[in-house]
Formats: C-alpha cells, sequence, structure tokens
C-alpha cells in the first residue's frame, strides 16, 4: 500500500482527473448532443476545438518536418540528435488532431468520408486529405523507434527497417510537401469569409501568414520539450542545438513581422489596431507575446545561452502563437458576426483531456523507446557540452 501511495504524485493525481473530467465531456459529447457540450452557433461555429485543438494543434507540430528536411534533405548531420524527438511530438500533435476531429465533427463516425468522398473544390477537403496522409507519413517516420523495442522477431525486424529506410528520403520528401500545404490551406480556410473575419485579422495573403507563423511557433515548442526532457527525464542533448534553434526562430519571426506589418498597411487595416476596441486590445496582446516579447528576448545574448531563459522566451513565442490562431478563428469571426462567443466546460475539458494524453504519451516513449540518449546514473539537469562531457544547466 506504501509503494501503491508514493507513486501517486501532485502530476499523476492532476492528470488522473483530468482524463476523468474529459471523458465525462466525452460522453456528453457524444451521447447527449452538440447543445449540451458547446456553446457553438451558427453564428461562431469554429471555436475552442477548431481555435486551439486543430490550428494550434497543426502549426504546433510544424517542427517535425523542418528538422527532418535539415536532416535527410539539406545534409545537416548536426542536427539528427533531434530528428526522433521532432518527429514523434510531431506526430503526436497530429494524433490529437485527428482525435479532435472526432468530436469537432458533427457526424464523427464519418470522418473517414474524405477519403471515399473527393470534392475537389472545397478547402477543407484538402485540409482534411493533406492532414490524414501527413499524419500517416509521420506514423512510418516514427516506426523505427516502436519497432526497435516492440517487434520481437529479429529477421522480421531488420527487414522493416531496411525497407523503411530504402522509402526515407521519400517519406520526408512527401511530409515537407504535405505539411507545408495543409499549414497554408489553414489560412484559406478564412480567405472563403471575406467580410465575415475583422480587418485586423483577414487577409489575401493568409496562407502564407499562416506558413510563416508555424515555422518558428513549432521550433519553439521543440526547444521546450528537449529542455524539459533534459531537466526531467535524464536526456543527453547539446545546448549548442537548442541556441542555434533559439537563431533561427529569430530570424524566422523577423521575417513573419516584416510580412504583418506590410500585409496591415497594404490592406488598409492599421488604422484598426489604435482604436478603443477589445479586437485591438486583442491583437496588441498577440503582437506583444508573439513578435515584441521574443524578439527582443532572443537578440540578447544572455537569454540564448540560459536554459531556463530560453524556454520561458519559447514559451512566450509559443502563447503569442495560440493568441495569434485564436484570435483568426474566434476573435476575428466574434467582431463581425456579434455572437460573443465563451466555451462551455465540456470543450474546455476535452481540450485540456487530448493535450494531457498527448503529454502522457510523450514521457512514455522517452522513458520506454530509444527516442533521446539518456544518463544512466541518478536524475540530474544537467546539458552534454560540445565536447560531449556533461555540464550542470545554470537558472
Amino acid at each position: 500500500m506504501r509503494a501503491l501511495l508514493a507513486k501517486i504524485t501532485l502530476w499523476r493525481a492532476i492528470s488522473t482527473v483530468i482524463l476523468a473530467v474529459g471523458a465525462y465531456a466525452a460522453y456528453l459529447r457524444f451521447f447527449e448532443g452538440w447543445v449540451v457540450s458547446t456553446n457553438l452557433t451558427d453564428a461562431q461555429p469554429w471555436g475552442l476545438w477548431v481555435g486551439f485543438g486543430t490550428l494550434c494543434g497543426v502549426g504546433l507540430s510544424a517542427g517535425g518536418f523542418c528538422i527532418a528536411a535539415a536532416v535527410y534533405l539539406l545534409g545537416m548531420e548536426r542536427y539528427r540528435p533531434l530528428v526522433r524527438p521532432s518527429i514523434l511530438l510531431s506526430f503526436l500533435g497530429y494524433s490529437t488532431v485527428c482525435v479532435g476531429m472526432l468530436y469537432e465533427l458533427g457526424l464523427p463516425w464519418r470522418i473517414w468520408h474524405p477519403m471515399i468522398y473527393w470534392n475537389k473544390h472545397s478547402v477543407l477537403f484538402d485540409v482534411s486529405l493533406c492532414v490524414m496522409c501527413y499524419t500517416t507519413v509521420l506514423a512510418l517516420e516514427f516506426s523505427p523507434s516502436l519497432v526497435e523495442k516492440a517487434l520481437p522477431w529479429k529477421g522480421l525486424r531488420r527487414w522493416y527497417l531496411k525497407w523503411q529506410h530504402r522509402i526515407l528520403i521519400g517519406l520526408v520528401m512527401a511530409g515537407v510537401l504535405l505539411s507545408s500545404m495543409h499549414q497554408s490551406y489553414l489560412g484559406g480556410l478564412f480567405l472563403i469569409a471575406k467580410g465575415k473575419v475583422h480587418p485586423l485579422w483577414y487577409s489575401p495573403y493568409l496562407t502564407t501568414l499562416f506558413y510563416l507563423s508555424a515555422i518558428p511557433a513549432g521550433m519553439a515548442l521543440l526547444v521546450m520539450v528537449l529542455y524539459l526532457c533534459v531537466r526531467s527525464l535524464q536526456a543527453k542533448i547539446e545546448y549548442s542545438l537548442l541556441q542555434d534553434l533559439s537563431r533561427i526562430m529569430m530570424i524566422l519571426l523577423g521575417v513573419y513581422a516584416v510580412f504583418r506589418a506590410l500585409d496591415l498597411v497594404r490592406n488598409g487595416a492599421m488604422h484598426y489596431a489604435f482604436m478603443a476596441t477589445k479586437e485591438a486590445a486583442y491583437f496588441w496582446l498577440e503582437i506583444v507575446l508573439f513578435l515584441v516579447a521574443p524578439l527582443a528576448l532572443l537578440s540578447w545574448k544572455k537569454v540564448r545561452d540560459t536554459p531556463q531563459y530560453l524556454y520561458w522566451t519559447c514559451a512566450i513565442v509559443v502563447m503569442g502563437f495560440m493568441a495569434n490562431r485564436l484570435n483568426v478563428s474566434i476573435t476575428a469571426l466574434d467582431a463581425m458576426s456579434g455572437a460573443q462567443y465563451v466555451p462551455k466546460w465540456p470543450e474546455i475539458a476535452l481540450t485540456l483531456s487530448v493535450l494531457t494524453a498527448g503529454v502522457i504519451a510523450f514521457r512514455l516513449a522517452v522513458l520506454y523507446l530509444d527516442i533521446v540518449p539518456r544518463y544512466e546514473e541518478p536524475k540530474e539537469f544537467r546539458w552534454l557540452a560540445s565536447d560531449g562531457a556533461g555540464t550542470v544547466a545554470e537558472a
């Protein structure tokens, strides 16, 4: 009994409560109906499930195709230690999106229909098809980590790994193409709603804006995850790799900032940002979190050189990215329709439960699969220095 109680930690208790409440919310969604479980209406058909679950989930998973392309297509072998964790993070991110689509859809048992009934005139069809295909690609890219540990037959394991290696470059190329397509297509969903999206977030170049913002956000989440792997799971990771990612993020955020500013000026929407409105306040919150604060912090060498500072800076980037996606999908539509949407508690519970399940799956994969090298000795918060020696990380 004492051994069992010793395993009950605060985070495990919190996770259990979140999953239990999420299970009840799922029951309400599937058995009690749409009205009981959401506050969505015809005026605001896309709320937290789409804004956070799909738009944020897809965008924050962009690190996988970036790292895979850098290593396998551009030959940047220095970043090979980041391939498996980035692929795993993307695979779990897209898996949560696919699970989220089950309760987003009005008829979830028809989620397979896009594979059979093609509608070439629908942007949503393009998105759904790309998401399904890219999730399959990620599963194949991640499969060696699982096969190496779980497949007991040595001959079959060797054959599969050899076969997967032969098609790997093709998988990576397909992954880059598919991910780039649907990262952009998600922005295209709002192009057909001209006049229903607030001018601060509507643009004929929404596809480009979605793509440019997803890559630095995906890298920021990857940095956060790697930091937590070192801090809590005894991972061996060279800190200079994270410093490189931080420099790339700073450049990409700068490119996005310039493009965003020019787009606002071109569309004649800049003056809306200086009005005394709720939308202007949300706009500046997004800009400060996603652009101003990260660019200022990442330009400071001490922030890039200190793991804890870099972690919190990346957390700000992720929060700013989420603010952008929620502004586009909720704030911008609310402003024009007057819906005043506020998510109902089952929407929040289901979102948190799926996110928690993804975090648990990532932790178990790092512990039991060959995702990142790990220290065998007792837990220490330290990074692998460039010379291969372990160094204690200072906060």
